[in-house]
């Protein structure tokens, strides 16, 4: 006997009823500002940088910018609000297509239909990869149209989930002469501060949102999302992981990496990470100056595993 409840369906089987649900695509709808702000990066070699970033409350940005999470079909509508004083731009990378520039106090509506379920990065494409450097970037997520914890519907399954934000900022020759609106010499980059999560190495390591944590054998999926204008070999101490998805890739048969994934610039990886014997262990980026912050160890691209 099947008896149709709006979405549910009550299923009758013998003297044993199961309550199931249909996955029905949303409208999800996101503002962002985008405004001029600071970043501080704690402890040895920190220093507090200027940035731009989009922000979900008016007059705080925030670097990277909020993580927008959806289901596979739904609708999106993202509404920013340009309240600097130049124009900026709002691209889902191989998702949108409109990277034409919102005006100084201008705004504008991007609607579209949530792709694949997968990572994926946004961003400001605009002025030669200033404004990206400057932290107007975040990641934009997918899930499953069920909202399961699977990679995507059918796919590996996982019990924690981690978004890290790769980025690298170059604060003399790009942040500090862009925030005083100087003309920055693009064809000389040499970044001194990197971050995961927006976070040096001190606040990434004691960052639970960052931080991989669980109990043994128990699977993580770490999306990572290079933001940066660098490429980085992340190095996961504890255990070896399996790559599932490279740039929207989904690796049939899941690939076992030593321990080391390299991601270039503007690009994404989705690992699947799990220990099978308590402890803690480090992960940092495997490039001695991208564990620095100005040059100081270890307060760079690191974070921690903790396994019980």
């Amino acid at each position: 006997m099947l008896k149709k409840l709006g979405i549910y369906a009550l299923l009758l089987i013998g003297q044993h009823c199961v309550l199931q649900t249909d996955a029905v695509a949303a409208v999800r709808d996101f503002t962002l500002h985008i405004y001029s702000g600071d970043l501080t990066i704690t402890g040895a070699g920190g220093t507090t940088l200027s940035v731009w970033g989009y922000g979900q409350t008016a007059g705080l940005p925030v670097v990277p910018a909020p993580t927008l999470t959806v289901n596979e079909g739904d609708t999106v509508n993202v509404t920013v609000y340009n309240h600097r004083s130049v124009q900026h731009n709002f691209v889902v990378q191989n998702v949108t297509t409109d990277a034409n520039p919102i005006a100084p106090g201008g705004s504008k509506v991007y609607s579209f239909a949530a792709p694949t379920a997968g990572s994926y990065l946004y961003s400001d494409t605009l002025n030669n990869n200033i404004n990206r450097e400057m932290g107007m970037h975040g990641a934009f997520i997918v899930r499953p149209a069920d909202n399961g914890n699977t990679a995507w519907s059918g796919g590996p399954a996982y019990d924690h989930e981690r978004t890290w934000v790769i980025s690298d900022m170059d604060k003399p020759r790009w942040n500090d002469v862009a925030s005083t609106g100087g003309t920055v010499n693009t064809s000389v980059y040499k970044p001194n501060y990197f971050m995961i999560n927006g976070l040096g190495g001190f606040d990434a390591m004691m960052d639970h949102d960052t931080m991989i944590m669980g109990m043994m054998d128990e699977v993580t999926l770490v999306r990572i999302v290079n933001a940066g204008q660098f490429s980085h070999s992340l190095h996961f101490h504890g255990n070896h992981f399996q790559v599932i998805n490279i740039n929207g890739v989904r690796q049939t048969t899941p690939f076992e990496e030593w321990d080391t994934i390299n991601v270039p610039p503007m690009s994404i990886a989705e690992v699947l990470y799990t220990v099978n014997q308590a402890g803690e262990y480090p992960m940092h980026i495997h490039t001695a100056q991208a564990e620095t912050a100005n040059g100081v160890y270890l307060n760079g691209g690191a974070t921690m595993i903790m396994m019980h």
